[in-house]
């Protein structure tokens, strides 16, 4: 059996964002919005939240933080 992959890139900048839904009945969605294509992260289940969807949140808060940090760290030395 093999498995189809599929890769993006996607471009920060002007008209991108990105926000977290939350709701009081069902787990949140993170979403980015860049221009006509959104990307929406979520649990698998909307009425609950996994240790694998928590693993899977940890892992992208420190992508993100690491990815934060290079991009200030680039900006800086552009200065």
């Amino acid at each position: 059996m093999t498995s189809a992959v599929s890769s993006h890139s996607f471009k920060s900048g002007e008209g991108t964002w990105v926000t977290c839904h939350t709701y009081s009945n069902r787990s949140p969605i993170l979403a980015l919005y860049m221009g006509s294509l959104n990307v929406s992260f979520c649990p698998g289940s909307s009425a609950e939240v996994t240790d694998a969807d928590l693993s899977f949140a940890k892992e992208l808060a420190r992508s993100a933080a690491a990815y934060l940090a290079a991009c200030e760290s680039f900006h800086a030395k552009q200065a």
